[in-house]
């Protein structure tokens, strides 16, 4: 097997330059023939908004100048009012929060009431984490106990089945058993946070898609016009354009295609990179096995886990196949494949004939074992052939703050690939911090107050949310593309889980010394253990791994790492090197917890 070390993985992800006396890594991933895809349209929209391109769509001005004719709603800058862009997970847990603290809140969303509508099938089941749920246990009021009991299924760690078709390992998450992250459904979370925010007070307009041409400019520290095509969402009557004009802050929570965000680079007020890799993902669902479970055995000496706990890997290399299970005892896999290509890609696998033989062969030659818990060699091919195909891509936003007119938070500013399942829970400890923030500037004892929230507190506010998360965000957006080449590949590599296995021993032997960067990325969050601390340290503990098994080159050897290495050697090279980091960063190991 091939050396693991996190240097050469920089380099399979990464072209390093030079700028500005730093050094700046540029993901290897990026398609540049693929910019016009839209981050945060549907498969249809995507071909709808080609067709309308080539038709020719009007120009801004044109359009702008629809908007000065459109009706007008006003929204006051009194204290008490704030706006969120976007319905989501995070634009939904961002209005909870600020109606607990006695804001008035209006929540404009592009889409229609997720909650009378069927799932599109486009959506990977979230892994939420302690990092994330903190936002949700901050909120107090039973909230966070309602989602892990009706929503939440434990997930434990990996279990990996090998390209031989045979052997199953299991790969903990922490050190034991009570450390483990949860899968949700993405739209039965996102149902239950608008129902939420809705009985909270929340007013929302369904069915307003903004426009770029929304206006953020102006001398005033706040106040914009934010300018939304409706489709309908509020009432049969409502006319096609609406114009607000919007008198207090906005928080932007409009997701990776953020409007808001290409609103204000029309303005000249931020930048931004869109960074599509070049593999997609469909949605392949797998019935209740009932009790023929497809979890790890625990043979040769590993540890056992039930299908139902864990996070399924089949790492195929340039492919893999992900499932995470459902409470009703289905699963929902992720196939994850080049957009493009001749043979296998889904481009290939297209619903004709040809496409269904070269899928049904492909399917047949890496997924054999998969193909019985699935419904057979027809099913997957089905669907795979059939689902829309979901695009990935990481979103960097160069200004998340404008004065107190606005800030992005989520997606918004920081998409990132899921490979770490830290989507979701980076934009929920966004929230997290906007809400200390706001009672550090804005509210007294926690609640809205428009004496001490003014202009310049919302802009202290807003800076100092942007001056925290922004470098976190870098952090994780890096990780989260380091960990899909780790769960491409290196899951199904011998020596990579040999160390995975030292690693565990070596967190149960010295708690208060070592942590996995995994533990640290999920569980962490307090006692400065941020994504950026924890991006640093990782680096160091992994070459501290590395070094301990260097010795070891068959696979035998690596079979028995943990129970082999030289626990002296390990614990020296922990104080020497790990130590010190720890110190100079101010991390307090004993926060990362369940």
């Amino acid at each position: 097997p091939k050396l693991f070390c996190f240097s050469r993985l920089r380099a399979q992800l990464f072209d390093v330059h030079r700028a500005h006396g730093e050094l700046v890594l540029l993901p290897r991933f990026s398609l540049p023939a693929m910019a016009v895809e839209d981050l945060a349209n549907t498969p249809a929209e995507r071909a709808a908004a080609e067709e309308a391109r080539k038709a020719g769509a009007p120009k801004a001005a044109d359009e702008a100048a629809e908007f000065a004719k459109a009706e007008v709603l006003t929204i006051p800058g009194d204290g008490e009012h704030l706006v969120v862009v976007g319905a989501g997970l995070v634009g939904a847990l961002c209005a909870v929060v600020l109606l607990r603290k006695g804001f008035k809140v209006h929540v404009f969303e592009r889409y229609q009431d997720i909650r009378s509508i069927p799932s599109t099938g486009r959506s990977i089941n979230l892994a939420v984490t302690s990092r994330g749920l903190r936002a949700i246990k901050a909120m107090g009021g039973g909230v966070y106990e309602d989602i892990l009991g009706k929503l939440a299924t434990r997930v434990r760690g990996r279990i990996i089945h090998m390209a031989d078709g045979g052997k199953v390992v299991f790969q903990r998450y922490g050190k034991d058993d009570t450390e483990c992250n949860y899968s949700i459904s993405r739209i039965d979370l996102n149902r239950y946070l608008i129902d939420l925010a809705a009985k909270e007070g929340a007013v929302f307009h369904f069915g307003h898609q903004l426009s770029e041409t929304s206006d953020f400019s102006g001398p005033d520290p706040v106040g914009c016009e934010l300018h939304f095509k409706r489709s309908g969402g509020d009432g049969a009557g409502s006319s096609e354009r609406l114009c607000v004009k919007v008198k207090c802050p906005v928080i932007a929570c409009d997701g990776a295609g953020s409007r808001v965000r290409y609103a204000l680079r029309r303005a000249g007020l931020t930048s931004f990179t869109e960074d599509i890799i070049s593999r997609g993902y469909k949605e392949v669902l797998f019935p209740n096995p009932g009790e023929n479970d497809f979890g790890a055995k625990g043979e040769d000496g590993g540890e056992a886990c039930d299908g139902r706990w864990g996070l399924h890997i089949w790492p195929r290399g340039e492919h893999m196949l992900m499932a995470l299970s459902n409470r009703d005892g289905s699963f929902t896999g992720t196939i994850y494949l080049d957009n493009e290509g001749p043979e296998e890609s889904f481009a290939a696998f297209s619903d004709t004939p040809e496409g269904r033989e070269k899928c049904t062969a492909w399917c047949q030659k890496h997924y054999a074992d998969t193909l019985p818990f699935i419904g057979g060699v027809d099913k997957m091919v089905n669907q795979i052939v059939t689902n829309p195909t979901g695009i990935l891509g990481t979103v960097r936003t160069a200004t998340w703050a404008v004065k107190a007119k606005v800030i992005m938070i989520g997606d918004s500013s920081h998409a990132i690939v899921p490979f770490f399942g830290q989507g979701c829970n980076s934009g929920f400890e966004d929230t997290l911090w906007l809400s200390k923030l706001l009672d550090e500037h804005c509210c007294e004892n926690g609640r809205c107050s428009p004496a001490k929230g003014t202009e310049q507190a919302f802009v202290r506010c807003f800076e100092a949310l942007e001056a925290e998360r922004k470098p976190n965000a870098e952090a994780i957006a890096d990780m989260a593309l380091e960990n899909f080449v780790e769960m491409r590949d290196k899951t199904g590599d011998l020596r990579f889980q040999a160390l995975k296995r030292v690693e565990n021993k070596l967190e149960n032997l010295f708690p208060d010394k070592i942590r996995s960067r995994y533990a640290m990325v999920c569980y962490g969050g307090e006692g400065n253990v941020s994504y950026a601390n924890t991006k640093r340290i990782g680096i160091v503990q992994w070459d501290i791994l590395e070094e301990l098994c260097a010795d070891m080159k068959d696979e035998e050897a690596l079979a028995k790492a943990q129970d082999t290495f030289d626990v002296k050697r390990a614990e020296e090279l922990l104080e020497s090197r790990l130590i010190p980091l720890q110190r100079e960063l101010k991390i307090d190991l004993s926060t990362v917890k369940h």
